[in-house]
Parts: structure tokens; C-alpha cells; sequence
């Protein structure tokens, strides 16, 4: 999954490691593995880590911001590309932090009454 190969590739490449599977045993692993990860999104609101979360999306916001406002200013195109570069690097990111905290808000009824009055 972090190295988003196709499922095609996937069943390859665990085949060059030893491991011969099938395309159903990848599925249902692929799955046990996002349910993992929603059930850690959930223990970081149940254990007080929202705060840390929160801070961790805003300094991903401040750094693409300040990263913007470099490109804006940076004459030489090879030093721009290399922020837009950044800037893209940290999207998926920021992303997965945003979508974490939408899962965490929608399944957890405190949080969904403060966000939704």
C-alpha cells in the first residue's frame, strides 16, 4: 500500500520475496490493513493525541504555505521547480491527516456535536 504498485504488480513483487499469494488473500490482507489504521485513528482521539494531530495539519499547512510564498519570490526556474516539488510531496500528507480527522470526527459523537453545531 505505501509503495502503491498496481495488484498486478503487487502479487509480482511479493512473488519475488517468497511470498506466492493469491488475489483474494491480498484483498483481504490490504483490508485487515486499513481497518488497522482506523482503529489507530480512533485510539489518537480515545488517548488525547487530537492535540498533537491538529498541530502536526497545521505545521504541514504552514510549511506549503511558506513554501509558496519561496516560489513567489525565487527567480531561478530550477529552484522553483524543486518547491513545487515539495509543495506536491506534502499534499498526500496533509491529506491523510485531513481524511484521519474527518474518520475520527465522524465516528466519535463529542467530537461530531462541536463540529456540526
Amino acid at each position: 500500500m505505501v509503495m502503491r504498485l498496481s495488484e498486478k504488480d503487487t502479487l509480482l513483487y511479493l512473488k519475488s520475496k517468497g511470498h506466492d499469494i493469491k488475489r483474494a488473500t491480498l484483498s483481504k490482507d490490504k483490508k485487515a490493513i486499513r481497518d488497522e489504521g482506523q482503529k489507530r485513528k480512533f485510539e489518537l482521539a480515545k488517548y488525547g493525541l487530537w492535540d498533537s494531530h491538529i498541530q502536526r495539519i497545521d505545521q504541514i499547512e504552514l510549511s506549503i504555505s511558506l513554501a509558496w510564498e519561496n516560489y513567489n519570490i525565487e527567480e531561478d526556474p530550477y529552484k522553483k521547480v524543486k518547491i513545487l516539488s515539495m509543495i506536491t510531496s506534502m499534499q498526500p500528507l496533509l491529506s491523510n491527516y485531513l481524511s484521519a480527522s474527518q474518520a475520527i470526527i465522524e465516528n466519535d459523537n463529542d467530537l461530531r456535536k462541536i463540529f456540526t453545531k
